[in-house]
């Protein structure tokens, strides 16, 4: 069955609604009316999925970040008997001499220098621990304690988002985290 030119060209107006959908909801995630300081990013964040907290941190000229804490440290009982209770590293790496690092003070976040003009975090690199990968990546503040960080292969339209939310570190108490969230989490 072949379709007509008129068929295709009916599919276009809802590709580009949905450009503007998207649009529209990036828009809503970044405060235009904030403009952060370049050293805004500097601190703990804790990531999207609340199991990991970055130390960010300006190092010379760039932003670097490291893994300051996580949630599971050391590898449990589905890693299997050889793994259970030892540290958990960096087995995904593609230098088999750095497998047997520590995750945690692995430094993931490089390279990011401050743009004024668009009032983001550019040029960044961005290693991916879970799959081994190194992506680019950008960081934008949403507000004084929150930022989105996007990374991508090539070009920004070729990646992904995620938010991390500012926290302050403490001594945790029996059974409790090691932080307390700086801003309203969302």
């Amino acid at each position: 069955m072949t379709r007509s030119w008129r068929g295709k060209r009916r599919r276009w107006p809802h590709a580009l609604a949905l450009l503007g959908l998207l649009g529209a909801s990036a828009q809503v995630l970044a405060d235009d009316a904030y403009v952060p300081a370049p050293s805004a990013i500097v601190g703990d964040w804790l990531v999207d999925s609340r199991d990991a907290i970055i130390h960010i941190e300006q190092v010379g000229t760039e932003y670097q970040g490291y893994i300051r804490w996580q949630l599971h440290d050391t590898y449990g009982p589905e890693d299997g008997p050889q793994l259970q209770g030892k540290v958990v590293t960096d087995r995904n790496d593609p230098d088999p001499a750095l497998r047997s690092q520590p995750l945690t003070g692995l430094r993931l976040l490089k390279g990011l220098h401050y743009d004024p003009g668009k009032r983001e975090w550019t040029d960044g690199r961005i290693y991916n621990a879970e799959n081994g990968r190194t992506y680019n990546c950008e960081v934008r503040m949403l507000g004084p304690d929150r930022l989105r960080l996007r990374g991508y292969i090539g070009i920004s339209l070729l990646g992904g988002n995620t938010v991390w939310t500012r926290v302050s570190m403490r001594a945790p108490a029996p059974g409790g985290l090691p932080f307390v969230v700086d801003g309203p989490a969302k």
